[in-house]
């Protein structure tokens, strides 16, 4: 049962999809709820499951594809997605798991099966080669040497989860102004 909200379709679960969007194998995308999908994301669950938490935000032309399995390449292995994560927009995601709590950048790529830990920013125009795993708390910037990353503060989990919470009650604010 979905509910027409101007471009977004409002799922049962309070998930905000574009319609301008794409979910190919829709059976096999599972989205836990409150989540937003803006214009132009393709996810690609005809390849494999794709798992979206609670309180996500994925930015326009965002393409989430799950990865290449590494010793079968005629198989794909899922791609899940933490609870209040963004994902900026112009992506190229094809990682195994991305964390909770954690912020992706505008015009990032992520390899094949990378693995981003909890509590972490990945800035913006950001390049992760296949299999890299990024541990939790750690910010990688474009600028500096991304062999090079920072430690983030324990705060940033309830910053992080705080930020999306707002950014949910923002959006859907947005939709029923334009109504």
């Amino acid at each position: 049962m979905t509910e027409e909200t101007g471009g977004y379709i409002k799922t049962t679960t309070h998930n905000y999809v574009s319609r301008k969007a794409t979910v190919d194998g829709a059976k096999q995308v599972e989205i836990k709820g409150r989540s937003i999908l803006q214009d132009g994301v393709h996810v690609r669950g005809d390849l494999a499951v794709v798992r979206i938490g609670r309180y996500c935000e994925v930015g326009s032309n965002t393409t989430l594809e799950p990865p290449l399995h590494p010793l079968d390449k005629s198989k794909r292995i899922p791609l899940v997605i933490g609870s209040h994560t963004r994902i900026g927009e112009d992506c190229q995601i094809h990682a195994a798991a991305i964390g909770s709590m954690v912020w992706v950048g505008d015009k990032v790529q992520l390899g094949s099966r990378v693995i981003i830990k909890d509590n972490c920013v990945i800035e913006d125009n950001v390049r992760l080669g296949d299999d890299t795993v990024v541990p939790p708390f750690t910010r990688i910037s474009a600028k500096n040497n991304p062999l090079l990353p920072t430690e983030l503060p324990p705060s940033m989990a309830v910053y992080m989860q705080e930020l999306s919470l707002d950014r949910y009650q923002e959006f859907k604010q947005e939709e029923r102004d334009r109504q």
